[in-house]
């Protein structure tokens, strides 16, 4: 997260992070097969093992200066899941003590009720395996936590998988130019995989299951909204298929498919982003004080989300840009 208020304009080439460092989170080949390790001094993981482990990654985290503690809490084993919920506990019992908020990435309800209970300020991620309950629902405003729906991230995992098994492209959703040729040229000419890997006949079954699970994703963003839970937009963008850009429209209108107005969505969109952020004192409104952020549209958003697509300017830190001045270049 910067340090800026309104005036400092010598900061509006410069998006506002609030970064995070490596990820606690148990060992597994799953990890290192999606994410890699990372390099020797900079890893993406730090091992989540036992109690004096996760104290001493926490430390770590707070002297590299990152701004919170995140786990990647996926469903354990069963014969693993008393030790495990025990080190979770462990870290937020940490995590508070080092005044930092703790987020934590985890789909399942169950794990997630787990988050909650440990002292999660943030989860990432919609609850996806399941309808969320009325006791995750008090957990979370009790927690007055922040909840990340993402709803494409996974389903986008689905459909660059099946790019790949069919050796067919993906569609890119970019009005604006955001993507450049790189990332394109991947995306438009996908290797073929190993049938034993990534075969179609899994590609198909995949695709069929995004629906289901896109449905169930929005009806657990609505529970949230109607129990008064905090909601923040976000898109997991650096996922295949969701591109850092052009991704957050989609988002929205996700969102307001599962049913929410498109105020609520704007919201979401600007508040409560700089809400999860811990920084609603300094961005997220137009307001004397704040941090000069906004957008200009040729359409109203306030009747339809989809009017974000008419993007004509971006003002930072009260300077203004025409969007098309922030397109993509290719340098030599």
């Amino acid at each position: 997260m910067t340090s800026d208020h309104a005036t400092d304009t010598d900061r509006s080439d410069r998006a506002h992070v609030r970064a995070a460092g490596p990820l606690i989170t148990r060992a597994s080949a799953r990890n290192r097969f999606f994410l890699g390790e990372g390099a020797a001094d900079q890893p993406l993981f730090l091992p989540m093992e036992d109690v004096a482990g996760v104290r001493e990654q926490v430390r770590y985290l707070e002297s590299i200066g990152a701004q919170a503690v995140k786990v990647w809490y996926l469903a354990p084993r069963p014969d693993d899941r008393d030790r495990l919920d025990g080190l979770l506990m462990e870290i937020g019992a940490a995590a508070d003590a080092a005044i930092q908020p703790m987020i934590v990435h985890t789909p399942s309800l169950r794990e997630a009720k787990m988050a909650l209970r440990a002292g999660a300020a943030m989860l990432v991620h919609s609850v996806s395996d399941q309808p969320v309950d009325q006791e995750f629902l008090d957990l979370l405003t009790g927690n007055d936590a922040v909840y990340v729906p993402t709803l494409q991230a996974g389903p986008n995992w689905g459909r660059a998988l099946a790019s790949v098994a069919f050796a067919a492209s993906a569609p890119i959703d970019d009005p604006n130019g955001c993507v450049d040729e790189a990332i394109q040229a991947r995306i438009n000419a996908p290797d073929r995989m190993p049938s034993d890997l990534i075969s179609p006949a899994w590609a198909y079954r995949s695709l069929e299951g995004n629906g289901a699970e896109i449905a169930l994703m929005q009806q657990n963003l609505m529970a949230v909204f109607e129990a008064g839970g905090r909601i923040a937009t976000a898109t997991d963008a650096g996922n295949p298929m969701t591109l850092h850009g052009p991704s957050i429209y989609r988002e929205v209108e996700m969102m307001q498919t599962a049913g929410l107005r498109p105020q609520a969505v704007i919201e979401m969109s600007t508040r409560g982003g700089a809400v999860a952020m811990g920084a609603e004192d300094e961005f997220g409104q137009i307001e004397a004080g704040f941090v000069a952020d906004l957008i200009v549209l040729s359409e109203d958003p306030r009747e339809d989300v989809r009017n974000f697509r008419s993007l004509t300017h971006v003002m930072r830190a009260g300077v203004l840009r025409a969007q098309s001045g922030l397109r993509v270049t290719q340098v030599d």
